[in-house]
């Protein structure tokens, strides 16, 4: 006799089976994809019907392969800097040497 087999969780395949799953996605990082998507929705890379295509899958993802999966094709924002810190457009950079420079 073969000795009993667990049962099958779905756990280290994904959709497409074989491939591996990842780390399982928490509520709070569907939350932030949610969110990153609106904000591509709101920048115009994405169409109403197909924001509401994408947060459908989100919530319905279980791993972070499947989360980036959905974003793939889209910017991922930087890191946020603080409120002033900004990359100095509009400002002119001066470099100032010492020494003796030849012309010529």
């Amino acid at each position: 006799m073969a000795p009993d087999k667990p049962a099958d969780t779905g756990a280290g395949t994904g959709a497409e089976g074989g491939r591996p799953a990842g780390p399982r996605a928490s509520d709070a990082d569907r939350e932030r994809f949610a969110a990153e998507l609106h904000e591509h929705f709101a920048e115009g890379r994405l169409s109403l019907e197909e924001l509401q295509r994408r947060l459908d899958l989100v919530f319905a993802a279980q791993t972070l392969i499947d989360l980036y999966e959905l974003t793939s094709d889209l910017p991922h924002p930087g890191p946020k800097l603080p409120r002033g810190l900004g990359t100095g457009a509009g400002r002119r950079s001066v470099t100032r040497k010492r020494g003796w420079w030849p012309f010529g």
